[in-house]
């Protein structure tokens, strides 16, 4: 077995600990407990990082607005400050929840986030707030600032804050984006954020003047209310049939004659509806003559709807002649045939008679011919029933 030489540090180690030395990726590995020792590498990366960041080596600057050239174009591939993206949001908080109004992104910025604020971006928020279109009110007021700072694949060395209104601790903001120097260095993608939540100011008289005014709504709602079912109500009691003996309807419009033809519930809404059409402007609904003659349509309508019940009720007195004069006969034909001679007949007479007086039956789909029609049939029975008595009696004897 090979004896192993370990070389210990001198005694300046204890003095440089601070600048440790670590070694390179590309060196030689010695067995697989190189491979467990990938925690410490990136310990030792993070050290190293830190240790860049306190020395000032390899660190871009902040651009802050003494140094900044409009009018150069700064290349983030060859950088010479730190670059960021700058996201903002404006909502309007209504009730409890805030409402999304606008967004947008501004790409590649170099100027510190305070200096931009103060250069370019709270003009834009101060014109973005006269907009009426996406600010209709007449004042608003910023409630909340949100800032969040992030680094792309990265859940470490983030910033967010909340700030009341617009006042901002801009020295925060500067101080964390200066400090990611390093990650931009490494290539890593900064996002600088910010929300803004304003809501609508409502002086006092303003509020008093919109109570007022869906008060004042409320009661036209009411009075209009009023107004139709007044107008309903007379409507309806001028139509009701006054006619001992009329049988068709509760509602009737009577002709020269003095015939009365029924008005349906869609006759009545469209009389109300035609009334209200013809109103004249200034005119109330209390102060219109509704006795007027019935417009040409509605009146149409209603005749033809006393044609058709008229023709149905005229099919069903036809129907009922017929059955009536079918069973008269029958009811002869059976009298005759009881009294004279019965003939032969197959199974049980009665059995037979309660099958026809069913045939009957179904042979009407009017109930108040079918009940007609049960009448006659128990009278039939009854009929029968007495005559097979008489000609027992007469058999036996």
């Amino acid at each position: 077995m090979e004896t192993l030489d370990f070389e210990w540090p001198d005694g300046d180690f204890a003095s440089n600990y601070g600048a440790l030395e670590f070694p390179a990726s590309d060196g030689p590995r010695v067995g697989p407990a190189a491979e467990g020792a990938s925690p410490l590498a990136e310990r030792a990366d993070l050290l190293a990082e830190q240790a860049d960041q306190r020395t000032g080596e390899s660190t871009l600057p902040l651009l802050r607005l003494s140094g900044w050239e409009p009018n150069k174009q700064y290349d983030k591939n060859n950088p010479e400050c730190i670059h960021y993206d700058f996201r903002w949001k404006i909502s309007q908080r209504e009730n409890i929840r805030a409402r999304h109004v606008c967004s947008d992104t501004d790409l590649d910025l170099v100027l510190a986030p305070s200096d931009f604020w103060r250069a370019n971006f709270q003009a834009r928020l101060e014109a973005l707030l006269k907009d009426e279109q996406k600010f209709p009110g007449d004042k608003y007021a910023c409630e909340e600032t949100i800032i969040d700072i992030s680094i792309e694949r990265s859940r470490q060395r983030g910033l967010k804050k909340r700030f009341k209104d617009l006042e901002i601790d801009w020295n925060i903001v500067d101080s964390h984006m200066e400090s990611l120097s390093g990650l931009f260095s490494k290539r890593k993608k900064i996002t600088f954020s910010m929300e803004f939540i304003f809501k609508e100011v409502i002086s006092d008289s303003a509020m008093t003047k919109g109570k007022k005014k869906k008060q004042s709504a409320t009661e036209a709602q009411k009075l209009q209310r009023a107004a139709d079912a007044g107008l309903w109500t007379r409507v309806y009691k001028h139509h009701r049939c006054r006619g001992k003996h009329c049988r068709q309807g509760p509602h009737c419009w009577t002709d020269e004659r003095g015939n009365h033809h029924r008005l349906l519930p869609r006759h009545l809404e469209e009389i109300v509806h035609h009334i209200k059409g013809s109103m004249k402007e200034g005119e109330k609904e209390e102060g219109i003559d509704i006795d007027i003659e019935m417009p040409p349509k509605i009146l149409q309508d209603v005749l033809d709807d006393s044609r058709k019940r008229k023709a149905e009720s005229s099919i069903d007195c036809r129907q009922c002649k017929v059955q009536v004069l079918a069973h008269s006969r029958h009811r002869d034909a059976a009298e005759t045939t009881l009294d004279g001679d019965l003939g032969n007949v197959k199974g049980d007479r009665k059995d037979k008679l309660e099958e026809y007086c069913t045939w009957t039956l179904q042979q009407v789909e009017s109930d108040r011919w079918r009940e007609a029609l049960q009448a006659a049939n128990r009278f039939a029975m009854i009929t029968t029933s007495k005559s097979f008595s008489k000609r027992q009696r007469s058999l036996k004897y």
